[in-house]
């Protein structure tokens, strides 16, 4: 089923906003594979996996968001006559491919995490596991509810409850993923100078801030007066682009900048230089 954007007529100002949304996204993502191409050398060789992460998310996300835009110019036209963009039959747009791009990016973000907190052997790969299926499983249980999204809308019939129970499993598993990966922060930040650390922290906050505005989107839909409005469609879209833009190229940046500083620190002498200080014994 086709997600609500398409049952929606839109003024030119919405479509272009939506559309603009998009190309900016893509356009951040692709600079920001630059950044983490250049940087990369500021760290030492045990932090550079975290920069290679970045990179391969701001791949996977410049194609996402690139399609996304293309597949928005074609789902409609401009009408002249009503000065409004209408669906152009036969084609369509589609939000799913949002969640193909996260189901690649959550893992990868999870585990530039326990990189840069220096955990390591059986520890990380222990942790990494947990991280993985846990994010993984929040993305898909919210893949299946967002083809439920025209009939808790009310654009067609049928029953819209796996709209909310499918959303409300991925509700579940992100509020243990936080749980999960809160802990390893916690654990893992304590290896950090002050400076690293602060960072950490920040990243941290922005991450769990975003992934809650992506969960805010998803249910718009689902909410009665505002779910058949382009205004919506908007607002909606716009939080994605700057959820997106935070949660991948700015926690990118403050983890790279974790690396970097814990790497000038431990280079002159301030801490140690064991790798995987968390690993547990083999």
């Amino acid at each position: 089923m086709p997600n609500y954007e398409n049952f929606l007529t839109f003024d030119y100002w919405q479509y272009e906003v939506v559309r603009h949304a998009f190309s900016f996204t893509a356009a951040v993502f692709a600079a920001s594979l630059v950044y983490f191409a250049m940087t990369m050398h500021e760290a030492s060789a045990k932090y550079r996996t975290t920069f290679a992460i970045s990179a391969v998310v701001m791949v996977s996300a410049t194609i996402e968001l690139g399609l996304l835009y293309l597949m928005w110019n074609a789902a409609f036209a401009y009408d002249a006559a009503s000065m409004t963009y209408n669906r152009v039959e036969g084609e369509i747009f589609a939000n799913g491919y949002r969640y193909a791009n996260w189901l690649i990016d959550v893992p990868m973000l999870l585990t530039q995490f326990l990189v840069v907190l220096q955990f390591a052997g059986s520890e990380f790969r222990r942790r990494w596991i947990t991280l993985t299926a846990a994010g993984a499983a929040m993305i898909l249980l919210g893949y299946a509810g967002q083809y439920f999204e025209p009939q808790v809308a009310g654009f067609v019939e049928g029953s819209g409850a796996g709209f909310w129970i499918w959303g409300g499993l991925s509700w579940l598993v992100f509020f243990y993923l936080l749980y999960v990966a809160n802990e390893a922060v916690q654990t893992g930040r304590e290896s950090l100078v002050e400076e690293a650390r602060g960072l950490m922290n920040g990243a941290w906050a922005l991450l769990v801030v975003t992934w809650f505005l992506y969960g805010f989107a998803y249910m718009v839909p689902g909410i009665p007066g505002i779910n058949q409005s382009g205004d919506w469609v908007v607002v909606r879209q716009l939080i994605y682009t700057f959820a997106d833009v935070t949660s991948k190229t700015v926690f990118g940046v403050l983890l790279a900048q974790v690396a970097i500083r814990q790497s000038r620190a431990e280079e002159a002498g301030r801490v140690g230089t064991g790798y995987g200080r968390h690993a547990a014994a083999e």
